[in-house]
């Protein structure tokens, strides 16, 4: 199948991704409405919003926007074949990570990111991330005084997740070793593969009951950080693993359904220290102010 038929199917079974199209369309966004990076992370954080795994209406949300995209095939494929859009899968650009950080947010330093050790905890193992690493989001191709400047700030803006982010936040750009080891999730078989990899299902806790009560979703196993920490310094969510990968179940033999949930904005993990150089930038004194956050699904 080429490549871009591949996104695109990929895409139009992704309850993400079909309700950020679903978004624009009601919203009346064109192709270049989608290409600006700003516009694009706001939608995201607005879709991943309705989709709200703790909503109690996660499960028909999912099932109406994966079926109300299937008629915007033409408009996925114009936004998908657009290459003002290829920042969405991408590699991690090393001289571009932001790192946030609110007045009572538990990140260590730059400096001094603790490498895992031992086997997976349950908590880690439940939200699908280490329990200290750093976290950054790639800083997007906008105009100066464009308040979104990263996925984290559309996040900020629109309130898709339970980051309750303490004012003022403390904003730096971090530039990333150029030898640095990223691991790349661009898709729900990026993530599959990962868990199958650095996934020990010896050591699994067994899926999170709350999640598949509320949400019908298995997050099922996840890595194991100090193994991924062996051979890489940090992982990476695109954005077009945000929109692709999320709420998409995967199903291997031995290891079973994987699903990604908990990662709510393109980001990076960091489980090693892989700094050369860090600026100070301004403080976000509040939220960063979105165009729009746009109608909801309903």
């Amino acid at each position: 199948m080429p490549a871009l038929q591949h996104r695109l199917e990929d895409f139009l079974r992704a309850p993400v991704a079909a309700a950020f199209f679903v978004l624009a369309s009601r919203n009346d966004l064109s192709v270049d409405d989608l290409a600006d990076p700003a516009t694009a992370c706001t939608a995201a954080s607005t879709a991943l919003r309705e989709l709200n795994p703790w909503s109690g209406t996660a499960p028909a949300a999912r099932t109406a926007a994966v079926a109300a995209a299937r008629s915007l095939r033409p408009l996925i494929r114009s936004v998908l074949s657009d290459e003002r859009n290829s920042w969405w899968q991408a590699p991690l650009r090393h001289d571009a990570q932001l790192l946030l950080t609110g007045q009572e947010d538990q990140q260590p330093t730059p400096d001094a990111v603790p490498v895992p050790t031992g086997a997976i905890a349950a908590w880690e193992s439940y939200a699908q991330k280490p329990l200290q690493s750093l976290i950054t989001s790639t800083e997007l191709s906008v105009p100066a005084g464009e308040p979104i400047r990263c996925s984290a700030h559309a996040e900020l803006a629109c309130g898709s997740s339970d980051w309750n982010a303490v004012y003022p936040v403390r904003q730096q750009r971090l530039h990333v070793a150029e030898g640095a080891r990223v691991a790349e999730v661009h898709s729900a078989a990026d993530w599959h593969e990962l868990v199958v990899r650095y996934g020990d299902p010896a050591t699994h806790p067994g899926s999170d009951g709350s999640l598949a009560r509320s949400a019908d979703l298995d997050n099922g196993l996840a890595p194991t950080w100090s193994a991924v920490a062996e051979d890489y310094d940090g992982v990476h969510l695109s954005f077009a693993g945000l929109l692709s990968a999320l709420h998409v179940p995967t199903t291997s033999t031995g290891v079973g359904t994987t699903t990604l949930w908990a990662w709510e904005w393109e980001r990076t993990h960091w489980i090693r220290p892989a700094f050369t150089a860090t600026t100070e930038l301004p403080e976000l004194p509040e939220p960063p102010q979105a165009a729009s956050c746009w109608l909801s699904l309903g």
